[in-house]
C-alpha cells in the first residue's frame, strides 16, 4: 500500500477526494491544507508521492514543486490545473513534475486516471532507485577489484571506470565517464581504435592481427599483448579479457574489460627462462644423466645425456616420459618401493637397476636420488637425481677381474704373490692366500695381516736388514725396495722370501700412505740377487736358517 500526502486548500476537494483514492484499497492518503504544512510533514514521514493543487493562496503549485524537488530530490510529485493552462503544464514539465492532472466534473473518471498516474509515477520512480542503487552497487564492486576495469555500454560509452583504472592510466573516472568514440583507446594505445569489449560487443574483423593469439571462448575474449603508452610511455606487459554484460531478460548491455600489468610477471617469466637456459646447458655438459621426475613418475627435467643414454630425443619428453616404463619388468617393483621410500623421507643410496632403452636394450644403471621440495610449502614435488651408466664399469670390472684371476694363477705357480700396505691402518692386503699355501699361517678376520704380525713372523736377524732398505727407500724414492729374509712356518722351520716395493701414494707432507709389492719363496741367500757373496755366520748357523 502506497503512502500519498494530498494538498489542497479546499476543504472539501481534501477530504472527497482521500475518501476516494483509499476506496481502491492500494492507498493511505494524509492531508494537508497549505504547501507550508506539508513540508513541515514530509521530512518525519516516508510518502511514496505528493499530490498538490495548483491554485493555493500562500504558494502555487509550480512554487511548492520546486521547493520538494531542492529538499526531497526525486519524491513523485502530481500536479492537478485547471483546463486551458498549457503555460501552467510547460512550467511543471520543466521543473521536474512526474504527472499532472486536468480538473473536470467528471469525477469518476479523474479519479481513475489519477489513480492510474500515482501508481506508474511511484513505480517508475521505484524502478529508477533500485537501477540507481543497482549501478551504485556494480560501480562499488568493479572499484575495489584489484585489477584494471572499465564497463562500455552497447553504444560504446564509458559507464564504469575503477580507482585501479585511474592508476594505470593516469586518466580520472569523471573526465571518462560517458565518453564514447573509442577514447578509452588513447591511454593504452594513443589514438582511438578498437578494443577487445569492441571486438566482442559488435564482433568486429581483425581481431587475430590485433591480437595475435587471444583466445575466444563462451562469450569471452582474453589476450597478453604488450601496449605502448602505459608506464609514462615506457609501455607494459598485460593480460586483458572481456566479457558480455546481460540484464536479467538475457539481453547484452554491455561489455567489462579486466587488465592486469604483467611486466613483472614477464619480467620473472624472461629471468625463469634464462634460468632454464642456463640449467641445461649446465646440465648438458655434465656427464652422467640429469633427471627430474614429479610424483606420478613422470619427467620433467633431463639433460642431453640421458636422453642419449635411453635412446629418446626431445619429442618423446615432449610427449612426457614416465620413467617406470624404462626400467625392466623384473626391477620395476624394487625401483618403485625405493622411489616411494624417497618421498616418505628416507635417505637413499645408489641402487642399480638394469634399465631398457627405447629399442629395448638393456644396460645396468646406477640411480641416485633425493627429493624436490616446493619452497613455500614444504612439501615434496617430486625427485631429482642422476643416473650413471654402468656398462663400462661393468665391463672394466669383469676384465679386472679376468685379469687378477690369470694373475692369482700364474703367482701361485712360481710361489709368488702381492701385497699392499695401507699405512694408515698398518693392514697388509692381499698376501693372505700366499701366507697360507706357503707358511700354513692362516689370516686374521677379513683376509688381512698386520704389519705387527706379519714382523713377528720375520727372523730377529733379518728384520734390521728389513727395516734397512725399506727407510733407504724411503729417502730416494725413484728406487725400488728390496730385501730378502726368513719368514717362520707354523712348524718352527724357516722360508726365505724375497720381497720387492714401491711406494705409490704419499700425503701433502711427502709421508708414505701406500705401499706395494710382490714376494716369491727363494732357495736361499746363495741365489740372492742382493747378497750374493753373504756366507752364513755361526749366528745364523745356529738359528737354523738353512
Amino acid at each position: 500500500m502506497y503512502s500519498i500526502l494530498y494538498v489542497d486548500d479546499d476543504e472539501n476537494l481534501l477530504g472527497l477526494n482521500k475518501i476516494f483514492m483509499e476506496r481502491t484499497g492500494e492507498f493511505t492518503v494524509d492531508t494537508a491544507s497549505s504547501p507550508s504544512e506539508a513540508l513541515r510533514r514530509i521530512p518525519s514521514a516516508r510518502y511514496d508521492a505528493i499530490l498538490s493543487d495548483y491554485q493555493m493562496p500562500e504558494m502555487d503549485g509550480i512554487e511548492f514543486l520546486k521547493v520538494v524537488r531542492t529538499r526531497h530530490g526525486n519524491l513523485p510529485f502530481i500536479l492537478f490545473t485547471g483546463r486551458g493552462r498549457e503555460d501552467v503544464v510547460i512550467d511543471a514539465v520543466n521543473n521536474g513534475v512526474d504527472y499532472y492532472i486536468q480538473k473536470g466534473p467528471d469525477l469518476k473518471s479523474m479519479i481513475t486516471e489519477l489513480r492510474h498516474k500515482t501508481v506508474r509515477a511511484i513505480e517508475r520512480r521505484q524502478i529508477e532507485a533500485e537501477l540507481k542503487r543497482s549501478q551504485e552497487e556494480l560501480n562499488d564492486i568493479i572499484n575495489f577489484l584489484p585489477d584494471a576495469t572499465c564497463v562500455i555500454d552497447t553504444s560504446g560509452r564509458v559507464i564504469a571506470w575503477n580507482r585501479a583504472m585511474e592508476q594505470m592510466t593516469g586518466i580520472p573516472r569523471d573526465e571518462i565517464i560517458g565518453q564514447g568514440d573509442y577514447a578509452y583507446a588513447i591511454p593504452f594505445y594513443g589514438s582511438r581504435r578498437p578494443v577487445l569489449v569492441d571486438y566482442l560487443l559488435h564482433n568486429l574483423p581483425g581481431l587475430e592481427t590485433r591480437y595475435p593469439g587471444a583466445d575466444t571462448n563462451n562469450g569471452k575474449i582474453s589476450a597478453e599483448l604488450f601496449v605502448p603508452f602505459l608506464r609514462g610511455g615506457a609501455g607494459a606487459f598485460v593480460w586483458a579479457s572481456a566479457s558480455l554484460l546481460y540484464d536479467s531478460s538475457g539481453a547484452v548491455t554491455g561489455a567489462i574489460e579486466t587488465v592486469r600489468d604483467m611486466t613483472e610477471v614477464h619480467r620473472i617469466r624472461h629471468d625463469l627462462s634464462i634460468s632454464r637456459e642456463m640449467n641445461q646447458g649446465f646440465a648438458n655438459m655434465i656427464p652422467v644423466g640429469i633427471y627430474e621426475m614429479d610424483l606420478e613418475g613422470i619427467l620433467t627435467f633431463t639433460n642431453g645425456v640421458c636422453l642419449s643414454m635411453f635412446g629418446l630425443g626431445q619429442e618423446d619428453f615432449d610427449r612426457k616420459i614416465r620413467i617406470s616404463e624404462y626400467i625392466v619388468p623384473e626391477d620395476r617393483g624394487r625401483a618403485l618401493r625405493d622411489i616411494h621410500r624417497l618421498i616418505a623421507g628416507e635417505t637413499g643410496v645408489g641402487q642399480e637397476y638394469l634399465l631398457q632403452r627405447k629399442d629395448k636394450s638393456t644396460f645396468y644403471g646406477l640411480i641416485y636420488g633425493g627429493t624436490v621440495r616446493n619452497p613455500d610449502s614444504g612439501r615434496v614435488t617430486g625427485l631429482r637425481g642422476i643416473i650413471v651408466d654402468q656398462t663400462v664399469r661393468r665391463n672394466e670390472a669383469r676384465e679386472l677381474h679376468e685379469s687378477r684371476e690369470r694373475l692369482a694363477l700364474a703367482l701361485q705357480a712360481g710361489d709368488t704373490s702381492i701385497w699392499d700396505v695401507d699405512m694408515r691402518t698398518m693392514l697388509i692386503h692381499d698376501i693372505h692366500e700366499w701366507a697360507f699355501r706357503v707358511l700354513e699361517i692362516p689370516a686374521c678376520d677379513g683376509g688381512v695381516f698386520t704389519v705387527n704380525a706379519a714382523k713377528n713372523l720375520c727372523h730377529p736377524l733379518d728384520l734390521p736388514r728389513l727395516l734397512v732398505a725399506f727407510f733407504r727407500h724411503m729417502t730416494n724414492p725413484d728406487t725400488v725396495f728390496g730385501a730378502e729374509f726368513r719368514l717362520r712356518h707354523r712348524n718352527g722351520t724357516w722360508a726365505w722370501v724375497a720381497v720387492r716395493g714401491k711406494v705409490i701414494e704419499r700425503d701433502s707432507f711427502g709421508r708414505p700412505l701406500r705401499i706395494t709389492g710382490a714376494i716369491n719363496t727363494i732357495p736361499g741367500p746363495r741365489d740372492s740377487c742382493y747378497y750374493p757373496h753373504s756366507p752364513r755366520r755361526a749366528d745364523e748357523r745356529a738359528a737354523g736358517g738353512d
